[in-house]
């Protein structure tokens, strides 16, 4: 399918590209135009939320190979969508709504069950809210995630192009609806009839669990409001973000969060 209009290669190039362009140009932006204002030491949070992405790599990049290889080999032992014959945009449309699907459903998870909630926690522990926040997640957190995803994948009956696809329009939706960006409460209301936008993205970082544990979608928004969880409010004056007992610097460096899910 890709090799109509480029090979995986060019795409998986052109997704990583768009994921560091996009982040980058996301941070200036939200140094301009913030809309949580006052926020200091953008470089220090940035480093901190950096590092543990760093992180992350060591397991993603080990198991992209796995991924590709391990979906190149299922394709020939259980084709999945591919028995119904679709033609192949149509094919790609399908699993990659399957695949935000099970985005949602796995995030909503870590919502709901406190084992993973554990894990998870480090990402909504961050009380500055910004682009590079799409980035901090507790290595373990993505290990079970790619432990989980692998085989509904294989079963679903996708392609590494398929997961390259999704990347590439989910990752900018990701960063931009993390993003300190201000925009218009118009322009909000139009976005979040497509995808998370970032009003309600930042009531789902809210202190408050009754607020966070809504808003769950990944790079489509109409999940959140087919299983009942979108929740949304105009005005976030006086939102508060991160975790209760969780905004001290000691509990915001690198091995505090990294150790965090141990704690008692």
């Amino acid at each position: 399918m890709t090799e109509i209009f480029f090979s995986l290669p060019d795409l998986r190039i052109f997704s990583y590209g768009t994921t560091i362009a996009v982040g980058v140009l996301l941070w200036i932006i939200e140094g301009l135009f913030p809309f949580f204002s006052g926020q200091k030491r953008r470089s220090l949070h940035a480093k901190l939320n950096l590092s543990v992405a760093a992180l992350n790599l060591l397991i993603l990049l080990p198991s992209a190979l796995l991924m590709a290889f391990m979906l190149g080999w299922s394709k020939n032992a259980w084709p999945g969508i591919g028995m119904l014959a679709l033609p192949p945009a149509l094919e790609a449309i399908v699993i990659i709504l399957l695949i935000d699907l099970w985005m949602y459903v796995w995030h909503r998870l870590n919502h709901e069950t406190a084992f993973l909630w554990r894990f998870h926690s480090v990402h909504h522990s961050d009380t500055t809210l910004d682009v590079t926040t799409s980035w901090r997640f507790h290595f373990l957190e993505i290990l079970l995630s790619e432990l989980l995803r692998l085989p509904l994948f294989m079963l679903m009956g996708a392609g590494i192009e398929h997961l390259l696809l999704y990347s590439l329009f989910m990752t900018p939706v990701i960063e931009f609806h993390h993003s300190n960006v201000s925009i218009s409460p118009t322009l909000d209301r139009l976005a979040r009839l497509i995808i998370p936008s970032p009003m309600m993205h930042r009531l789902h970082h809210s202190r408050l669990r009754s607020e966070h544990d809504s808003n769950y979608g990944s790079m489509l928004s109409f999940w959140d409001r087919l299983f009942g969880s979108f929740q949304m409010r105009d005005n976030l004056e006086g939102l508060r973000l991160g975790l209760d007992h969780e905004s001290d610097s000691d509990k915001q460096q690198l091995f505090a969060l990294l150790f965090r899910p141990f704690r008692p």
